[in-house]
């Protein structure tokens, strides 16, 4: 059965990084471990597959329902998941249309947020990735962390959830962080820019498959913007993908984040469709 769902969601390879990533790596187990999950799928009078759903560990809901009555069948795979799950719902991932109407139908319209985004989602092929030229002669370097670089990456990751994810500071999100730090860390999925051998920005793969990476929790420290860093740490981890036999890289951004979407288009990245993230208060 895995192997079906990943066949059905590789079709819509893009926007199906969370899902495909999750299953790849705990398969269809329904655990408290991370990126383990509760799977839900529809089928058509044929038996194939033509949407999934999945409530995961931490209790968001990941779509991909790319049907021909979205609404109807998001709906139900979403409350499918949830009930599979066992787990109170914190929030919704996957293309727009469908996390509006999964939650809709969940009755959760009301529910009060720290994030509902509406987000653009790019993609580039490896081969064609724009290299920015600092990071050609040398003049910045992208590496993986060292461990005497953890504790800053941590409160970087504090200061990325506060800032783009509306989380507040506390000790909940601090042991959050420190465990997706070590977690990228020892997974080999993130990067840290280096100008005069010191850090300056930092980016991480937050789903992996065999032929393609998604970018997330891009950060640049405030008073280092403007440098054009992150757009160079990107490009290095993606060079490093690619290296390492990786095709395609897909990121998401807000709609009017225009110095984010620049950098990215400047890097060969192009619009293929939309992404939302829910996040719920409580």
């Amino acid at each position: 059965m895995a192997a079906a769902i990943d066949g059905f969601l590789a079709k819509h390879a893009d926007s199906s990084m969370f899902l495909r990533s999750n299953l790849a790596r705990s398969g269809l187990v329904n655990g408290d471990q991370p990126f383990q999950g509760a799977y839900a799928v529809a089928r058509n009078d044929n038996g194939e597959i033509r949407g999934v759903a999945a409530q995961y560990w931490s209790g968001l809901i990941v779509l991909q329902v790319p049907s021909n009555d979205p609404e109807l069948d998001a709906a139900k795979l979403a409350r499918a998941a949830m009930e599979a799950g066992g787990r109170p719902v914190r929030g919704f991932a996957g293309p727009r249309a469908q996390v509006v109407s999964a939650r809709a139908a969940l009755g959760m319209d009301g529910r009060q947020t720290r994030l509902d985004s509406d987000e653009r989602m790019y993609a580039v092929d490896l081969a064609d990735l724009q290299v920015p030229d600092p990071l050609k002669r040398g003049v910045v370097t992208c590496r993986q962390p060292l461990e005497s670089e953890l504790n800053l990456l941590i409160e970087w990751r504090v200061a990325y959830a506060i800032d783009q994810l509306g989380a507040e500071d506390t000790p909940a999100l601090r042991r959050q962080a420190k465990e997706e730090i070590l977690r990228f860390t020892s997974d080999n999925h993130n990067w840290v820019l280096l100008c005069e051998d010191k850090p300056v920005a930092y980016a991480a793969f937050n789903a992996v498959t065999a032929d393609m990476v998604q970018i997330g929790g891009v950060w640049t420290p405030p008073l280092l913007r403007s440098n054009g860093f992150a757009r160079y740490c990107v490009a290095g981890a993606l060079q490093a993908a690619h290296e390492n036999g990786k095709r395609r890289a897909v990121l998401f951004t807000g709609r009017s984040n225009w110095p984010a979407l620049r950098a990215y288009v400047s890097l060969g990245f192009r619009e293929v469709g939309d992404y939302s993230l829910v996040l719920f208060a409580d």
